[in-house]
This record gives C-alpha cells, structure tokens and sequence, in this order.
C-alpha cells in the first residue's frame, strides 16, 4: 500500500483567496491514521482557512479534500461531521444554561435515527437510543474526569472545564478523525497539561487522529506525530518535530524568537 493511499485525510493543492488576499496558496496536507499532526505558524499563515476548508466551513477555490480515499469536496460541515469529521473551535461553543452532561448528549444529534415522533411517543426505538447515548455520554465524562462536574451548569463552571465539555461533545459524534483549533487558548500550565493528556489518550486509547492548530510549542513538540508549518498561505516543511525544530526556514519564519515555555 502506498503512504497516499494510508492517508485518513488529505488536502491536495488547496487554494482559497477573499478578495485580493490569498489565504492558502497551493496547501496539501496528509494525515497518517492514528496521528497527532499539529499545524503551526505565524498569524495570519492560514492555519484556520485550512481548518475550515478540511471540515467544510470554507470552498476552497481550487484543490481536493479526501477522507478516507473519497472525496469530499463538495461536502458541507454537517455532512462530513456525520462522515466522522469532529472539530472542536478556538472558543468555546456549549451552552450554558445545560449541564455537562446535556452539553455532550446534544453531540449526539448527528447520529440520532428516531424521529420526533418517535421520541415524542417514547416508542421502543427512540428509548433504545435515548438509553445507548446516554451510556455512551456517560463513558465520555468518565474519560473526561468530569463525573463530580455532570449535573453542573456549564455557564458556571471554570473555563478548563468547559473547554473539557467541549470535547466531549465533539467526541460524542464517534469521530474518525478530530479537528482542533486552539484547543489551549487561554489555559493555565495545569489545564493545558490535563489537556494534552487527553489528546494523547484520543489517539492511543481510541486510535482517533487529530490535526491541532496550537500556539504552544512546548505542547506541539511534546505530543505531536508530524508538523507542517505554514508561511503566508503556504507549506514551509512538513516533518517530524525533531526535524521541524532545527529546520531553518521554520527558525526564521516562526520560531526563531520562541523561549522555552513561550507562545509565539
């Protein structure tokens, strides 16, 4: 089997422009399964426009998305999040006035097949659904460590918490592959350590790859498989982070005023 041919999702040529700005400029990108690939690079490099083309917010202007070897290009989000696309944004979108474990039933709605009815009338169907996501909701909050947390109101409950709500919700859709966008914007050391714990454990407990925009490059370095650094639109390198660390055209670009512990 070729590495193309292993790849679980894969840009080809990407290019997207708003006005006389070009945001990407020619991008592929491959995942490998069951990988962490983080995407890094300046502001302004293009990081989310490739995020938003991958899960379908944005039509690239030319260029092929692939996901599992089919393309799907012409997908919008909500069909490739029922494909297995997940993503997870740089804010946080749960709703408050729900509890932590209403927050993660509501990712589940992609995957519902009972109809209104169906649930209005409580037929045999509905309630056998109602009853797996529930236990399956209650697997997310036990891989989550938020059992002391899943009657509590999501408006009221620490930022770390909320953004760990956030991923359970993305995870309640049973994603082939995860998108994350900033996922540690705006966590303390401790959250952005329980956090990475957690991505690490997505991959290698659940085999689920991840493409992670992240500004932190001491978490980058530490729990990434490969990385490819975008520059004004465009890929600069594509490696592993040993190699990306001492490449020089990434010094130069983005990280050569970096410090240990630092978030360009």
């Amino acid at each position: 089997m070729t590495e193309r041919a292993e790849a679980v999702l894969e840009a080809r040529e990407l290019r997207l422009g708003f006005g006389a700005v070009e945001a990407l400029r020619g991008v592929s990108l491959r995942v490998a399964p069951g990988a962490i690939h983080a995407l890094i690079g300046p502001n302004g490099a293009g990081k989310s426009s490739l995020l938003n083309c991958l899960s379908g917010f944005y039509r690239p202007r030319s260029g092929r998305v692939l996901f599992g070897g089919r393309d799907i290009s012409a997908l919008g989000p909500a069909a490739r999040a029922r494909a297995g696309i997940g993503r997870t944004f740089q804010g946080i979108h749960t709703y408050p006035g729900l509890t932590a474990r209403e927050n993660i039933l509501t990712g589940f709605h992609a995957r519902m097949r009972a109809g209104i009815l169906a649930g209005l009338f409580r037929w045999p169907a509905a309630v056998r659904e109602e009853e797996a996501f529930t236990a399956r909701a209650e697997e997310i909050i036990a891989f989550l460590e938020l059992e002391e947390h899943r009657h509590a109101l999501v408006g009221e409950m620490p930022y770390g918490l909320r953004k760990r709500v956030d991923l359970g919700r993305a995870l309640a859709l049973e994603p082939r592959i995860l998108i994350m966008d900033e996922p540690m914007a705006g966590m303390s050391p401790e959250e952005k350590g329980d956090l990475a714990r957690y991505i690490l454990d997505i991959r290698d407990r659940f085999g689920i790859p991840v493409v992670l925009v992240e500004h932190d490059m001491d978490v980058v370095m530490d729990i990434s498989d490969r990385i490819t650094v975008l520059e004004f639109g465009a890929v600069i390198a594509d490696d592993i982070p040993a190699a990306i660390r001492t490449d020089p055209r990434v010094i130069a670009a983005y990280l050569g005023g970096a410090t240990e512990g630092a978030t360009p």
